[in-house]
Formats: structure tokens, C-alpha cells, sequence
């Protein structure tokens, strides 16, 4: 299939509008006008212009579980071809932000930002995020940002231009529209006869001496922002001489071939947009561990190219600048494994970094860039011995990026892994929370009692990391700890949370990495062994890897208590699926109304606190005023197994209430939402008591999948059994035959 001509017309129209529109090309006067709109957004920085990508994208606030509020910036929601959004990580993308925004504020980087943590917590994501957020930023006509080339044109073109001594580029200077014909910048590439780039990409404002250029910005940008020269703040950045050697010296040299007339000089400059690319290496790049040499000059004035300059220039000993530093030069540069270089190499980097200077054989040259590292905490360690750390940490800002803490938002990693193992193979109710809740177990540690007021030692001490998972996802941790134990817990939940945070050895170092996980899930929906990726699969893939204890780390671990103890992970998980999955069948059975259990729950609450109160509550079968009924509050209490003081427990129910009333001031109060974990119970006894008929139903939905139309079991046990698998495939998103396969598990596990 060939495309239509008339099509490439239209396509090629189409980008030539867009083409014009976003001013690839400018002469050097197009470039001031630019600057008279909007001053302070063509001067920027490095550091000023990945603030104003973080602003560009905007940002939400988070309230994790009330564990800790924060800004989540959306650059880290950007989805690239590799990755999606960065899950978690809010604490160190805003320090990242907090110093880019100190960079921007002092005009310089004067410093390396270190990501260090285990393997796998996305470090590198973190840094691409950041890169791919620029190169979207770029492209947008806010994002615009320019550098510029020297355009030296055929002998019998310099005729063509002819400048006036009395024109001044300047911006309060009118437009002219001689002043944008005067200039080489569009010539076609017929007619020049040498173009000579810069690979600095330096902001084409450094071509206007220092002392014209501070008072011309100063009266821009006073102008936009309605006040007084004297008191405009301009960024130190702009203040120095910004070009590189080679650059100042074709100045100099054609300010002298024109007698110091500058209008002449700009003439030959063609000012172009270009966009970040870290896959061209346009002010982003990366460096790895292996890589020794970081930038280079070489002598190029021999070369056959340069015999086409100007007589005036051919006396110049000219170089050309690679590495990675220079592609970086107004952007970012990301240091992969920094501390898998030599030390040696550590002094070089961190000087240039600190002086913000590259210094050469051909001369030094002052750099505009923000520089970040990736290590894992090994190496950091490694590097802490050495005697010439101290003189490093002055100039490395470390950032701790750890592992993730909580289940449902380990889930959220690997959305795209399952859908694309989706396409092939079902992934069953449960299994990623199984696999995600053992994950986040092997990487939590034991609360040192130490740190906190003596009245929690016990409690500290009883804590496991079952239950310490629990209270960080804000769930209730009862019945293992009463309510007045709960409440003290919750009391020190934030402090828990952040008990290890800048600790050697913090929680979310050590444990199972996002890598393994996304390994387990692939390994389990390729396993012949089961028709899909089900909770059994994951169990049998986790047992499997217990195997391997020389391979990871966190396996050969002393358990202390119940932490570190992966294998006894698994049993807890298991027990805990069995339950689960129960639970979702005996509501899908539907024996009772999902309405009866909440009506019970409900008046159950309304007489508690009417009691509490010492008031009558309005029933509305008699359409009377009647007082709580002692025996419903004594049934349910029964079945909530109270162990605690009556009274404290009622007591507690209206602060409950009170409490979520604070917390909630403009939500619709809901018994069942507040009181859940009494819901599950209450659910639980009414089932306890038709036990026979639901081992039945068991037994019935197993025969049906056997012996289909065989089975001897009555038509109602029937009838329920089918409505039983209807009910988990439209209210649990299991197949028929998968949830049979997990009910014949858990009827087996229940046996042994």
C-alpha cells in the first residue's frame, strides 16, 4: 500500500504550520522579541526549568491511611513505554523538589542527588520520571527553550546585508522589519558556506555583553512585573559569562572584524529550539559505573570543514566537546551505580560539581546542570569507611528511597503486569493481595520498645508484623489486642511508621523487591500446574523460592518472633485466605440478606448509645418511645466475644462515633463502615449456626462440578450451589470453574 500524494501534501503542510509555530528557527532580533514577553521563562536555568516542569504538571495531596499527608507530584504519573506511574515515593519526591527549588533560588547546583536504597525501590524510575517529564515539557509552547549557531554564508552573500551603525538590538527597541531581514539565520543550506554549533547548547542571552545584558533584563522584567529595575532579583547564573571557549572566541573575533558593532556580529547567529531527549542525548544523560571518561575536547581547526571560515577565524585553534557531561549541559546528568566508580573519579565529579565549572585542556567552562546518582545502601555503607567521606557529604545530598511499606499500594506496581498477563491467563480474586501482603512482611522489622514511653512495652512486645501491617493500613487489631490497647497503639501508629526513617538499617531496606515479585507472578502464570494465576499458584511459587535461601538475603534472616519469618508468612497467609475466601462464599451463598445483618448491627448501635445516653429511642413497629433493650445489646455483645468491661465497651462505641464525627465532619455516618470488623462477626455467628446446611452446599457445589447433572443432593441444595457460583463470578470476578478449583483447596487444606 502506497501513500496518496495528495496525502504527503496535507501531512507535509500540516507540520510545516506546526513547525513555524513553535519557532524552531529564529534570527537573534526574533529571539529578543521573544524575551520581552515573558523574560524570566527564556532565562532559566537548568535547576529553574525542571521547577517549572514539577509546576507545569501540577500536583494532588495524598493522606495515606493518615499515616503521613503530603504533595503528590503528577510527573511521577507520567506513563512512559517502559513504566507507569511511580507508586508511593511521595516523601523523596518531594525532597527532590525542596532542592531543586534551592537550586533555582541560588542560581547553581551545587551539589550531587544521591538515591540510594535496596534494590529495585525505584531509583532509576524515579530519575526517568523526572527526564521524561522535561522532554513532555519541552514540546509545549511554555516549555520552549533555545540555543543558538553560527551562520557563515557564501563570499557573494555578505554583500546582500547591509546594517545600519544607528541600529540597536535592544529591548525597548521597535520591531523594524529590516532587522529581521538583516541576518544569516534562514539562509538555505545552499548558501552557507560553514555552520558552526555549539554542543553546550548554551541560552543564546549569553551573546549580550554582561553589562548591556543586566540592565536590558532588569528593565524587561521590572516592566512585566511593574516594578523598579533596582529591585528586580536576577538569577546568578545569568550574571557570568556563559559560553564555552569556543564560543566566546568567534565573538571576539567578529566583534573585531566589525569594529564592535554588535548588529553586525548577531547577524550571524541562527537561534533554534530544541527539545530534551534521553534517548539523543539532548541535555539528558547518564553515566555508568564503567565509564571512566566523562567529557573530552579535541583540536579541530585542521580540519578540512573550518577551511570554509572566515580568514579572521582560521586563525583560531578551535575544539569540539563530547561526553556525557557536555550532552547534559542545561539539563540533567544521571550517575548509574555512583558508587561503583573509582574514588578517585568521586574527587573529579564532585569538584567540577561544586564549582559548577568543566576544566579542560582547552580551558574551563562553566556548566549548567542538575546532577543525580543512583546506589544501593551496600555500597553507601562501603563508602562511609573511607577516610575522604567527610569531604564528600558536603557536596552529595542523600535521598533514602526504600522499599514500600503498605499491600494496597505494593498492588498498584504491578496493575500493568496484570493486565497484560490478563490476556492469556485469568488472575484470580485474592492472589495479588496474598502476594503483595507477603512482600511487604519480609520487609518489616521489629518496633524497639526502647524509643517509646515504658507503657507501650507490652504492647510493642505482642505486636507482630501481622498486626503492625494491619494498624499501618489504619484496620482495626482486634481480637488479639482489646480496645483500650488498640487505642494506645493508634496513639503511636505515626511514630512506628517513621521509627527507623534515617536509622542504617530502616524498614524497607532488606525484604522482597518489586523485581522478585513481578518474577513469582510471571513464573505462577506460566506454572502447567494450574489452569490460571490463583491464590494456590502464588502459595506453591512462594514455597519454591523458600528453596533458593542463597539466593536472596532477606531468607536467611534469624527470625525474631513472628518477624523474618517468611515460612511462617505463608501458613498465616494461607489461614487467612481460607477464611477470606469463606467469608466470599458464604455471602454468595445468600442464605440470609446482606440487609439483615446491617439492620442488626444498626440497632444494636442505636440502643448503645441510647443506653449510654440514658434516653429512650423511638421504635418504629409500635411507633412508641421505648427504652434499650438490655437483651439485643447482651446477644450481640455475646457474639462479639467482649472481654473487656461492659460498660467501658459501650462507652467505646459512642467514641467511636464521636470520633469519626470529627474526623468526618461533612460524611454520612455508616455503622457498617464504622463498626466492620462487628459486621464480619455478626455475619460469622448467623453462619456458625446454619453450619450444616452450608457444609452441605460445600459438598454440593464440588459434586456439581464432578458429577454435573449426577449428584444426589436435593434441588434446593442445588438451586443454592448455582446461586452460590453465580454470585462469585458477578460480586468476586471468579469463573465457575475456578472458583470450584479454590473451594476444592480450601476443603483439602481444612482436612489436614
Amino acid at each position: 500500500m502506497s501513500l496518496k500524494h495528495d496525502s504527503i501534501e496535507t501531512f507535509s503542510k500540516k507540520y510545516q504550520e506546526l513547525y513555524t509555530k513553535r519557532k524552531i528557527i529564529l534570527s537573534f532580533p526574533q529571539f529578543v522579541e521573544l524575551l520581552q514577553g515573558k523574560t524570566r521563562k527564556y532565562i532559566r536555568n537548568a535547576a529553574g526549568y525542571l521547577l517549572d516542569t514539577f509546576k507545569h504538571y501540577g500536583k494532588d495531596h495524598v493522606n495515606n491511611y493518615k499515616l503521613y499527608e503530603s504533595d503528590r507530584f503528577k510527573v511521577f504519573d507520567l506513563k512512559t513505554d517502559r513504566n507507569g506511574a511511580i507508586v508511593g515515593g511521595e516523601s523523596v519526591h518531594n525532597e527532590i523538589y525542596n532542592y531543586v527549588d534551592n537550586f533555582a533560588r541560588n542560581g547553581y547546583v551545587d551539589k550531587l542527588i544521591l538515591l540510594h536504597g535496596p534494590n529495585g525501590s525505584s531509583k532509576t524510575s524515579t530519575i526517568e520520571k523526572i527526564s521524561h517529564a522535561m522532554e513532555k515539557y519541552s514540546q509545549t509552547d511554555d516549555g520552549a527553550v533555545y540555543r543558538f549557531n553560527w551562520i557563515f554564508p557564501a563570499e557573494k552573500e555578505l554583500g546582500m546585508l547591509e546594517f545600519s551603525q544607528a541600529k540597536k538590538i535592544g529591548f525597548d527597541a521597535q520591531k523594524e522589519k529590516s532587522i529581521y531581514q538583516n541576518t544569516f539565520a534562514f539562509l538555505p543550506e545552499h548558501k552557507i558556506q560553514a555552520k558552526i554549533s555549539s554542543e553546550f547548547k548554551e541560552n543564546p542571552v549569553f551573546l549580550l555583553p554582561i553589562q548591556y545584558r543586566e540592565t536590558v533584563l532588569r528593565n524587561s522584567i521590572a516592566k512585566q512585573e511593574k516594578i523598579k529595575p533596582e529591585d528586580v532579583l536576577l538569577p546568578a547564573h545569568i550574571l557570568k559569562n556563559g559560553l564555552s571557549k569556543k564560543n566566546q572566541q568567534i565573538l571576539e573575533c567578529l566583534l573585531a572584524a566589525y569594529n564592535g558593532d554588535l548588529n553586525k556580529v548577531l547577524r550571524h547567529v541562527q537561534v533554534e529550539r530544541f527539545f530534551y531527549s534521553s534517548q539523543y542525548r539532548v541535555g539528558i544523560s547518564s553515566v555508568e559505573p564503567q565509564m571512566s571518561v566523562d567529557a573530552m575536547d579535541r583540536q579541530i581547526t585542521v580540519e578540512n570543514y573550518f577551511a570554509n571560515l572566515p580568514s579572521i577565524l582560521q586563525t583560531q585553534s578551535f575544539y569540539q566537546y563530547s561526553g556525557e557531561l557536555v550532552e547534559a549541559n542545561r539539563g540533567i546528568l544521571e550517575f548509574s551505580d555512583f558508587l561503583k566508580r573509582p574514588v578517585e573519579s568521586f574527587k573529579y565529579l564532585l569538584n567540577t560539581i561544586e564549582s559548577g565549572v568543566l576544566n579542560l585542556s582547552s580551558g574551563g567552562t562553566n556548566l549548567d546542570i542538575l546532577y543525580f546518582g543512583t546506589t544501593n545502601d551496600k555500597h553507601l555503607d562501603a563508602f562511609k569507611t573511607i577516610p575522604d567521606f567527610s569531604s564528600f557529604k558536603g557536596r552529595i545530598s542523600l535521598l533514602t528511597v526504600p522499599y514500600l511499606l503498605l499491600p494496597n499500594e505494593e498492588e498498584k506496581i504491578y496493575q500493568d503486569d496484570v493486565k497484560n498477563i490478563e490476556r492469556t491467563t485469568k488472575v484470580l480474586p485474592l492472589a495479588m493481595k496474598i502476594l503483595c501482603k507477603w512482600a511487604v512482611l519480609t520487609r518489616l522489622k521489629q518496633a524497639d520498645p526502647k524509643l517509646y514511653p515504658l507503657k507501650y512495652t507490652g504492647l510493642l512486645n505482642k505486636l507482630d508484623p501481622f498486626y503492625k501491617l494491619k494498624l499501618f493500613q489504619n484496620e482495626r487489631i482486634q481480637p488479639k489486642f482489646t480496645r483500650e490497647e488498640e487505642k494506645d497503639l493508634r496513639e503511636i501508629r505515626q511514630d512506628l511508621w517513621k521509627e527507623s526513617k534515617g536509622m542504617i538499617v530502616y524498614e524497607g531496606r532488606f525484604g522482597a523487591s518489586p523485581r522478585e515479585i513481578k518474577e513469582i507472578l510471571y513464573r505462577a502464570a506460566q506454572n502447567k500446574k494450574f489452569q490460571e494465576v490463583s491464590p494456590m499458584a502464588i502459595f506453591f511459587e512462594l514455597e519454591q523460592l523458600m528453596k533458593n535461601t542463597s539466593l536472596y538475603e532477606y531468607l536467611q534472616f534469624e527470625p525474631r518472633g513472628e518477624y523474618h519469618d517468611v515460612k511462617y508468612f505463608i501458613k498465616v497467609l494461607m489461614d487467612e485466605y481460607i477464611e477470606t475466601f469463606e467469608r466470599q462464599v458464604m455471602e454468595s451463598m445468600a442464605i440470609a440478606d446482606e440487609s439483615e445483618y446491617t439492620s442488626y448491627l444498626h440497632r444494636y448501635v442505636q440502643h448503645v448509645v441510647s443506653y449510654i445516653k440514658k434516653e429512650d429511642l423511638w421504635d418504629e413497629a409500635t411507633s412508641n418511645q421505648i427504652p434499650p433493650s438490655e437483651a439485643l445489646m447482651t446477644h450481640v455483645e455475646k457474639i462479639l466475644e467482649i472481654k473487656e468491661s461492659i460498660l467501658n465497651h459501650r462507652n467505646s462505641i459512642l467514641g467511636r462515633i464521636a470520633a469519626f464525627k470529627l474526623e468526618n465532619p461533612e460524611k454520612e455516618l455508616n455503622t457498617n463502615d464504622i463498626f466492620s470488623e462487628y459486621l464480619n462477626l455478626i455475619k460469622l455467628h448467623f453462619f456458625n449456626e446454619k453450619k450444616k446446611l452450608i457444609e452441605n452446599i460445600y459438598k454440593t457445589m464440588i459434586e456439581i462440578n464432578e458429577k454435573g447433572c449426577n449428584t444426589s443432593a436435593s434441588e434446593d441444595a442445588k438451586s443454592i450451589a448455582n446461586k452460590t457460583y453465580n454470585n462469585m463470578i458477578e460480586n468476586f470476578g471468579y469463573s465457575k470453574e475456578s472458583a470450584f478449583r479454590c473451594l476444592q483447596f480450601v476443603m483439602n487444606e481444612k482436612k489436614k
